[in-house]
């Protein structure tokens, strides 16, 4: 085999080997290009925690407010309930934070 063959034939092996690298790059980009996608479509999802808070913050002051011109104290199981509506809003805050990362 001639040196011009033997060049010809290592050019083009390493010809195939670059382009198999670029066809596994390409497809890398692509793969973790849907899964940003996916991604951000479920962390919108779980924004309705800020607005679980929200509603819960607003509803809560209004009976609080209620009670307090009635002379009543709000039923005290309500209370339990604040600290997981802080919690939602925690959670909500940091999904937020995620998502605003897309």
């Amino acid at each position: 085999m001639s040196e011009k063959n033997v060049s010809k034939m290592l050019f083009s092996n390493q010809e195939k080997v670059e382009l198999a690298l670029v066809d596994d790059i390409k497809t890398a980009i692509s793969k973790g290009t849907q899964i940003e996608k996916k991604l951000k479509r479920e962390l919108l999802s779980y924004n309705g925690l800020l607005r679980a808070a929200g509603m819960f913050d607003k509803n809560y002051n209004q009976l609080l407010q209620k009670a307090k011109e009635l002379g009543i104290e709000p039923p005290s199981e309500l209370k339990g309930l604040v600290d997981i509506a802080k919690g939602f809003e925690k959670k909500g805050q940091a999904v937020k934070k995620a998502y605003n990362l897309f």
